[in-house]
């Protein structure tokens, strides 16, 4: 690896996914009370073990890190083992031990509010309600309750009344709740407190209504985790409306005559069916209000798309950090110190409690084809990340970082001074990612043999100059036992029609294979870049003086005598020292007799990915070999295997995987369709959407086209096909503009299969594209 990654660091709490069994309305508000405790608490989900698509779908969306059980049992047990990538050690049952918390508690905030708020007493309230109350669940749930202390459970309620010199609001058995409440800090909100968000444009989190009964558990769930999620809501249980109806109709007030966007009218919540009339209304006055009504049933909300969770952060900025790197020995490793933390050092109580760091690690230029620390967002490789990227395999946690590309949140505890992590192999990575949909690879020699074309050039960029026709021609040319003389290799360079004498180095003109100053690319440019690159080796060529049979040396063994490789005579070169031309042989992985030249298409595919693509190209590998043992697809190779991060756009993956079949001038057929095909199927959505590219540096057939369009459904797009007029330009399709018109950018798989399909899959299309490529 040429250089140190660059390293961003943001801290956040841990974020906890309470886990429920049963009906049972007392495990929320015992959940809601140990969230009252936490900093961030009121961000933590509620996960019911009873219904276990919506349970799945919340986990995702919530991108919970460790899941805890409400009560201990078989049944929350055996729930939380269906998550073994959340698999977290825990010394002790629950949160609390020895009047301790395991996790950042509300101490932290408390300490910052003392500080920063000049009348911290009437800037927080603690409401009490009487035990015999009914609703005091959703009490619990709206406000925050602090849980009683015991020999585990610290006295935090007296703790912090005492800290910030508050009082308590009492709420009567009878009457209204107080409307102060909605502008004062209640314990849940006090959980929030110096907790940013990056703010969200996608779903449903606007300031709404839950409608329901205060005793119905999938109503409190919902009202919950809703609020979780970042949503300002309320409840209102129209049987309770004589204490809940002035609360609620002051909640609406500040929304009354106010033109809002659909995302952000007050949505009332409910889970019934709904129809157009107004039988839905509750009494309460809706007047001049922008409303939307969505029904919160099932999981469809928990998609990811309908209701995008708040991920707050203990800070609005990010840390970028410079690194202590070492690398050798095959391996990479980074350490650096944690600037910044929100927490005081000198508070020995809470030194072991755990938050997150999220490391954001992105190595400079293209992606290494060995070692990576880019991190893509595959939760379900969380302990590959522990065991390869940090050092607990039960410590850190895939998410998306920034630009979706992914990063590593690792659980560390608060007296965590300096952190270490080290790069892995891409192909470690692939091998477990693919276990995960039961099919096993293995290198082939073809793709270590392309690895060592694109390390030879200098990397995926230094194989730009394969996209000159000519460079590729003089590599065809020319076998390993054959040498040439520099004027033929520019000869071949420039690659002359003799029709009409026109050179296709013209199409390259503008082409940067490394810098210069100014001017046009010339062929001697090209061959310079391939002698540099040790493609081509020069020598000269003598005749033998016994057997007259002439052969070529290499220049670092000419010497006034020496012997001839085929009748072993020892003769002097000195009388042949005329002047002559040097000859060149192709050299290091160029100079193999095994048809490694097959790989230039892999590598000049790649080389284009990564320009196009920009910094979302994470990982690759050159043709892998798969299998399965559960029979899903056929034994297969593909040319190229790539991973794309942040591009997906329907809510299934943050990770894409392009298949690739690279070829010359031979066609692709049939059974490489089949297999593909199969191997792409083989992936589930939710682990990452699949593209199929098939390039070629010369162009296709009619019946090539038709077996690629096989592959597309009416919604779905994943093909992408590339002939050398994509492959060939700069910009992918530079030489396509004209037909594409403004949209000829492609910034993404999803981008290059629309396009393909435009370009090569409509009537009109496909037949001028033919026409072109063969130009």
């Amino acid at each position: 690896m040429a250089t140190p990654p660059r390293i961003w660091l943001d801290y956040r709490p841990v974020r906890i996914g309470w886990v429920v069994t049963g009906q049972d309305t007392s495990q929320l508000a015992t959940a809601a009370g140990w969230n009252t405790c936490l900093w961030g608490g009121r961000y933590n989900c509620v996960v019911p073990a009873n219904d276990e698509p919506l349970a799945d779908s919340i986990v995702s969306c919530f991108g919970v890190d460790v899941l805890i059980p409400v009560e201990q049992s078989d049944a929350s047990a055996a729930f939380i083992s269906r998550f073994p990538h959340l698999e977290y050690h825990q010394w002790r049952k629950g949160i609390f031990a020895q009047r301790g918390c395991e996790f950042a508690d509300i101490r932290h905030p408390v300490r910052i509010v003392a500080r920063q708020e000049k009348e911290p007493a009437e800037f927080f309230t603690a409401p009490t309600w009487e035990s015999s109350d009914p609703l005091k669940i959703l009490l619990t749930l709206q406000f925050g309750c602090y849980p009683a202390p015991d020999t585990n459970i610290a006295d935090y309620r007296g703790a912090i009344e005492n800290a910030l010199k508050s009082s308590a609001t009492a709420i009567p058995l009878d009457g209204p709740l107080p409307v102060a409440l909605l502008e004062q800090v209640t314990p849940l909100k006090l959980t929030a407190y110096d907790l940013s968000h990056e703010r969200s444009f996608r779903g449903r989190r606007g300031p709404g209504v839950v409608l329901g009964s205060a005793t119905d558990f999938d109503a409190l769930l919902m009202f919950w985790n809703l609020r979780a999620a970042g949503a300002p809501l309320i409840f209102y249980d129209q049987a309770h409306s004589t204490r809940l109806k002035p609360y609620a109709e002051a909640f609406l007030s500040p929304f009354r005559g106010k033109r809002l966007s659909p995302s952000e009218r007050v949505t009332f919540w409910i889970r019934r069916d709904y129809s157009t009339d107004d039988s839905w209304k509750p009494d309460l006055d809706l007047s001049d209000l922008p409303i939307s009504l969505s029904d919160g049933r099932g999981d469809i909300i928990w998609n990811g798309l309908n209701v995008e969770p708040s991920s707050p952060k203990f800070s609005a900025w990010h840390r970028d950090v410079v690194p202590s790197y070492v690398e050798g020995s095959g391996k990479a490793s980074a350490s650096f110190s944690l600037p910044g933390r929100p927490f005081n050092d000198d508070d020995t109580q809470a030194l072991s409690q755990k938050f997150v760091v999220v490391v954001d690690a992105t190595q400079h230029g293209s992606p290494d084809a060995e070692l990576t620390f880019e991190t893509p967002h595959v939760p379900a490789l969380n302990e590959f990340y522990g065991r390869n990227f940090y050092f607990e395999y039960d410590a850190a946690r895939s998410q998306a970082g920034r630009f979706d590309k992914g990063s590593i949140g690792i659980i560390t505890s608060i007296s965590t001074q300096r952190l270490e992590i080290q790069a892995f192999r891409v192909f470690h990575w692939l091998k477990e990612f693919f276990e995960i949909s039961k099919l096993k690879i293995e290198r082939s020699e073809p793709g270590l043999r392309c690895s060592r074309i694109i390390a030879q050039l200098g990397g995926i960029q230094s194989c730009r100059v394969l996209k000159v026709r000519g460079a590729r021609l003089l590599l065809r040319a020319y076998g390993v036992d054959e040498h040439f003389t520099r004027s033929a290799a520019i000869t071949k360079i420039r690659d002359v029609d003799a029709a009409n004498s026109s050179s296709s180095l013209e199409l390259f003109k503008h082409l940067f294979i490394e810098y210069r100053e100014s001017g046009d690319l010339k062929a001697d440019d090209v061959f310079r870049y391939l002698l540099e690159r040790r493609v081509f080796r020069a020598g000269l060529e003598f005749t033998c003086s016994n057997c007259q049979l002439p052969s070529w040396t290499h220049l670092d063994d000419v010497k006034t005598n020496i012997s001839c490789s085929y009748c072993d005579h020892t003769y002097d070169v000195s009388p042949q020292l005329k002047d002559r031309d040097w000859r060149y042989r192709r050299s290091g992985i160029f100079g193999r007799n095994d048809n490694q030249l097959g790989g230039v298409t892999v590598a000049l595919t790649l080389q284009q990915l990564d320009t196009s693509l920009h910094d979302r190209l994470m990982m690759y590998s050159t043709a892998i070999k798969f299998t399965s043992s559960t029979g899903a697809i056929e034994q297969c190779e593909s040319d190229l295997v790539a991973v794309v991060a942040g591009t997906s756009l329907d809510g299934d993956s943050s990770v894409e995987i392009a298949f690739g079949e690279c070829k010359t001038e031979m066609p692709f057929n049939e059974e490489d369709v089949r297999k593909l095909r199969a191997l792409a199927d083989a992936i589930p959505s939710t682990l990452a959407v699949t593209y199929i590219i098939f390039s070629k540096t010369g162009t296709f057939s009619d019946a090539e086209l038709a077996l690629a369009k096989s592959l597309n459904s009416e919604y779905r797009k994943r093909v992408i096909l590339w002939s050398r007029d994509e492959l060939e330009p700069y910009h992918v399709y530079e030489r396509s503009k004209d037909r594409l018109g403004d949209d000829w950018h492609a910034s993404s798989l999803a981008d290059m299969a629309q396009i393909t399909h435009r370009l090569y899959f409509t009537n009109a299309a496909a037949s001028s594209s033919q026409v072109q490529g063969g130009s």
